[in-house]
């Protein structure tokens, strides 16, 4: 794995525009229909996400989350472009989580739980270390910011085409153990 040169930054309402280039331009240049994404599905009970499919709405909704806050997480730049991207928040600001635990009857454990939910990395610079580097990054800032363990959800079919959770072996790397199987997702945990 060839690692890249990075700065890593964390999201606030300053860096919003280069957050919507990465989305609008970069992120989904080989998938363009995921590029409705706008990371909301962590931030959308599974109902809402099932419906808001329109990217303009999702676009919207996300520039709100993002200026007010409630979207967390990193960048990873090259330079000055945006090549990569982590969805890292506080456990309980994820309703998905929130409502996919309660559906299945599975109580989290543990208080002030930073939780990751996605990386999206530009397709050019897959495979490089720039997921492992905000996986880092993520589990650093949890620690100076007083959360008491990180968590993470990756498929459990490691054979599924697309990780964007990470994959179980990324976080085994970083000191996380497998702390549950709900059968389409592992939950991995680690002290800070």
């Amino acid at each position: 794995m060839e690692e890249v040169g990075i700065t890593i930054r964390p999201l606030g309402p300053e860096l919003c525009e280069d957050w919507l280039g990465f989305f609008d331009k970069i992120a989904f240049e080989d998938h363009g229909e995921w590029a409705f994404c706008y990371c909301l599905e962590g931030h959308l009970d599974p109902e809402t996400q099932a419906k808001w499919t329109d990217s303009k709405q999702r676009r919207e909704k996300a520039i709100e989350l993002i200026k007010s806050g409630g979207m967390q997480g990193y960048l990873a730049y090259s330079e000055d472009t945006v090549i990569g991207w982590c969805n890292a928040n506080d456990r309980e600001n994820y309703k998905y989580l929130t409502e996919m635990f309660r559906q299945i009857e599975y109580q989290p454990t543990g208080t002030r739980v930073k939780s990751i939910f996605c990386f999206l990395i530009a397709p050019k610079y897959r495979g490089r270390g720039v997921a492992q580097r905000l996986l880092d990054r993520v589990c650093e800032d949890a620690a100076k910011d007083g959360y008491t363990g990180v968590e993470a959800y990756p498929f459990a079919d490691s054979a599924f085409a697309y990780q964007y959770h990470g994959t179980p072996k990324m976080y085994e790397r970083s000191g996380f153990s497998e702390i549950a199987d709900l059968k389409y997702v592992k939950v991995m945990r680690r002290g800070v």
